[in-house]
């Protein structure tokens, strides 16, 4: 075998390193969010510069910064993105799609506006790179071109926080302009309830009327392309989340997704509400097993039913699996069946309380396959998500708790609503689960 001469060692040395250095693993570098620009301009000052009907050719070094509030993921606006910061919100056009790859909601963004134009849509105010007069009736703001982006629009932080802004209905000024609000104790006109947001069918936008419980209304304005345009709208009462926007007179406020859209309470307007069940534990006797008709009490495992008691002249029902020397106690109370084909936004809502918390729980759930039969565990049971008492450790908790208004929209026909304990109380100490629940006040109520 020939031995490597001197220089033949050095020259494999030399490829062992290469080796070694091409197979070396980096960190992956982290995001660029561009230079650390510095507004020196709000937004509603920018605005200010502003007279409707004119078009402004900004030309000084002006930079303003903020938090993109609205982008183009579900399509509902198109070619543009809206920004706000503390003072105020601007709409952003923008000559691309998939903006929210670059620019989606929650993102740090700094413009510098030397070069862009500004103007206004039927009194909507806009950025753009320039002034669009194709139509000589009708000139526009021009959006900014795809290669310019990086010119104007710096890439800062993801993730930022967003908060709305709360108002009444009657407060929508031009000041809120591109402004993501949010108005509580609105519903739909009636005649808006339970249609599509826009035709998704034939592409076209529409606008669906939401009013105040006190008065007043605005528009929802959806378009066509949106990806949410063929869902219904609710039937209940709740809050809107949105972006305020202008067309002349008229009052818009555009949602971003029907995530924006929490309404499941009663409506406030209508045919009034109807009481569907009812039941305060009034006409019971304390200190016995609770026996109402049509109301289910079932012992499933552990020997333990809910009963009756009663504390300063209050009836309830209590569960817990004190002194049962049981590995397992779960126990049943279901209400009897209520009819939800003659009503609508049905809400259940209750009361409790909880003492000697040590990890027994009650749950509450929904079936409509339940067969009113001794074997409720055999049926399809839906966890609900109310409010329920906890953490009273040493003693019964003092102040009665809501549940919340818990929807029962999404059911139709006839429901079963169901409370379920789960405790134990084994001899050995080391797995006692003996938490007391009491439950009072339970309704159902529907329009």
């Amino acid at each position: 075998m020939k031995s490597l001469s001197g220089k033949g060692s050095l020259y494999l040395s030399i490829l062992v390193l290469m080796s070694i250095q091409c197979n070396k693993k980096f960190d992956t570098p982290p995001e660029y969010n561009g230079p650390d620009l510095q507004p020196n301009l709000s937004i509603s000052a920018l605005r200010a510069m502003h007279f409707m009907g004119n078009f402004d050719h900004i030309v000084n070094d002006y930079i303003i910064e903020g938090i993109v509030v609205a982008d183009d993921s579900k399509d509902n606006f198109y070619k543009s993105i809206i920004m706000q910061d503390s003072t105020g919100g601007i709409t952003i056009r923008l000559d691309g799609t998939g903006l929210y790859n670059d620019y989606p909601v929650g993102r740090k963004l700094a413009i510098k506006l030397n070069g862009l134009w500004m103007g206004d849509y039927a009194r909507m105010i806009q950025l753009g790179a320039g002034v669009d007069r194709s139509d000589s009736l009708f000139p526009q703001i021009a959006p900014i071109p795809v290669p310019l982006f990086d010119r104007f629009l710096i890439k800062k932080s993801l993730q930022n926080a967003i908060v709305p802004k709360t108002i009444r209905i009657d407060q929508l000024n031009d000041s809120l302009q591109s402004c993501l609000i949010k108005i509580d104790n609105l519903e739909f006109a009636v005649a808006d309830t339970g249609k599509p947001y826009a035709d998704v069918i034939n592409k076209l936008s529409d606008n669906t009327i939401v009013k105040a419980c006190s008065g007043g209304s605005a528009y929802i304005r959806t378009s066509g392309f949106a990806r949410f345009a063929g869902i219904k709208t609710p039937r209940g009462n709740g809050s809107l989340t949105a972006i305020y926007s202008v067309f002349k007179t008229d009052k818009q406020l555009m949602i971003r997704d029907t995530s924006d859209v929490q309404m499941n309470g009663l409506r406030c307007t209508g045919a009034g509400s109807k009481l569907l069940l009812a039941e305060d534990f009034t006409n019971q006797s304390p200190n016995t097993n609770l026996t109402i008709t049509g109301w289910k009490n079932i012992v499933e495992t552990g020997g333990k039913s809910f009963q009756v008691k009663s504390s300063s002249n209050n009836n309830y029902a209590e569960i817990n699996a004190f002194a049962t020397n049981q590995l397992t106690v779960v126990s049943w109370l279901i209400l009897p069946p209520v009819n939800l084909s003659n009503s609508a936004n049905e809400i259940l809502s209750f009361q409790t309380k909880d003492g000697f918390d040590n990890g027994g729980v009650l749950q509450v759930f929904a079936s409509t396959n339940y067969d009113g039969g001794n074997t409720p565990w055999k049926a399809k049971w839906t966890l609900l998500k109310p409010i329920i008492s906890k953490g009273s450790v040493t003693g019964i908790a003092s102040d009665w708790l809501a549940s919340g208004n818990i929807s029962l929209a999404g059911y139709s026909g006839s429901v079963y609503i169901a409370f379920r304990y789960d405790g134990a109380d084994p001899v050995l100490a080391f797995d006692k689960r003996t938490t007391t629940f009491q439950i009072d006040n339970v309704r159902i109520e529907g329009n």
